[in-house]
């Protein structure tokens, strides 16, 4: 069986970008998923691979067409000899053969030689290479593997996380619109800049009575990859504390919480967070955050952890019948540990981000009185761990209360986006929030 393997080489260029401009140029990668599932197998017989980058391809003999599977348990239950013979017809118990398991994208192959029960692991990004052959059947050498896999699971799972945060589209944790790093990011500058953008510069008189504020929310976001859709349902869930001094002065405790579905496979995630909203000036507010997220997938196999600093800076002008702002946030997003049953995982995914946006905000009576329409453009940069996406782009129009009234007590905000990223990313959100 030939095996050329060739150096793992990838390259980034990244720039800080500050201010609204043009997006750096970022290295881009032909989408890894094969067929409409997170997981696939392809299946050669008396084939060999080639390696390139990060992209394994089966080469030779008689090779199957991609085969779908929607879960991790799916593929596993897939590898056995009557799993794979299902795929290619050519394949039995005795086959030399080369199994290509996409996992989120991600190769591992798993190669037999004829008439041997012995089984090989390889996974070239990761370096590792392991063979199998204690057991009489080829079967039970794939259960040793699977074993191999658990007993090193917190290296192996670690290292292939942090892989699908550079070359998976749809990695839970990093590197997309719906990863748990960029719902985090989204979050912050949200509640920072276009929540409340209109809300510094205001009429109302300090000191006003004021109430704190519930907030409930329901935000659906359909995020397409090529092959790959995922769709996010999340409820934003949080608390505001205004001062009775002054009611710009807001101290919010906040808790998202989103599932996930790609092509049937299901993850789930929370951040948790508090937030400190205080006027510099009657033009310009800051907004320091802190928040700690976790993701989970049984269906991917994937898990990790979050934390997460940032700064907003909102800055308004109150113009002749309309309102501009700029918004600016940088932040510092590090993966933790994650204890899940017998293992500890990190990918080690480390991101400084900078989001900024423009909003201009009019008063409309479409709906009734003291309303606002209002329209964003916003680019998010991400410099640190090489990510998927590290650039998006993004517009949006929102209506809802006028948001100038900062001793209100209720607030209402409906409004649609659409994002572009690296690699062709794109995705839709509608977004419906309401303070009491």
């Amino acid at each position: 069986m030939t095996r050329n393997h060739s150096a793992f080489t990838f390259s980034a260029r990244l720039g800080l970008v500050l201010t609204l401009g043009a997006a750096p140029w970022c290295a881009s990668h032909a989408d890894p998923l094969l067929t409409g599932k997170a997981f696939d197998l392809v299946v050669g017989v008396n084939s060999g691979y080639t390696v390139s980058g990060n992209d394994v391809t089966v080469t030779g003999g008689t090779v199957s067409n991609p085969f779908g599977a929607t879960t991790l348990e799916d593929l596993k239950n897939q590898l056995t000899t009557a799993g794979l013979s299902n795929i290619n017809s050519q394949y039995n118990a005795n086959s030399a053969a080369v199994i290509r398991a996409g996992y989120l994208g991600f190769p591992i192959v798993i190669s037999t030689i004829t008439n041997s029960t012995q089984v090989d692991l390889n996974i070239p990004g990761l370096n590792i290479s392991k063979s199998f052959n204690a057991q009489s059947t080829r079967d039970g050498n794939k259960s040793d593997l699977f074993d191999y896999l658990k007993a090193n699971g917190s290296d192996i799972l670690s290292g292939i996380q942090q892989k699908l945060t550079q070359y998976s589209p749809i990695s839970p944790v990093a590197g997309n619109p719906s990863s748990l790093q960029s719902r985090m990011v989204a979050d912050d500058f949200d509640r920072g800049f276009t929540q409340f953008a209109s809300n510094i510069k205001s009429t109302d008189e300090q000191g006003s009575s004021s109430n704190n504020l519930v907030g409930v929310g329901l935000s659906l976001q359909s995020t397409d990859t090529g092959h790959v859709k995922t769709d996010t349902v999340a409820l934003p869930l949080s608390y505001t504390i205004r001062s009775d001094l002054d009611p710009r002065k807001q101290w919010t405790f906040y808790m998202p919480i989103s599932q996930s579905d790609s092509a049937g496979a299901k993850a789930y995630g929370v951040n948790l967070g508090v937030s400190y909203r205080t006027p510099i000036t009657d033009e310009w507010s800051l907004m320091p955050a802190i928040g700690y997220g976790v993701t989970g997938s049984v269906d991917l196999g994937s898990a990790a952890a979050m934390m997460a600093a940032s700064l907003t800076s909102q800055y308004t002008l109150k113009l002749d019948g309309y309102d501009l702002a700029i918004g600016n946030m940088v932040g510092y997003l590090q993966s933790s540990q994650l204890s899940v049953g017998d293992y500890s995982v990190d990918p080690k995914v480390t991101n400084t981000v900078f989001r900024n946006g423009v909003l201009f905000s009019m008063p409309t009576s479409l709906f009734g009185p003291k309303q606002a329409l209002e329209f964003s453009y916003i680019i998010t940069n991400y410099t640190g761990s090489t990510l998927y996406s590290n650039q998006y782009q993004e517009i949006g129009i929102t209506l809802g209360t006028n948001k100038g009234a900062n001793t209100a007590r209720t607030y209402f905000r409906a409004g649609l986006s659409y994002l572009t990223g690296d690699n062709g990313i794109t995705a839709s959100r509608m977004n419906f929030g309401y303070w009491f």
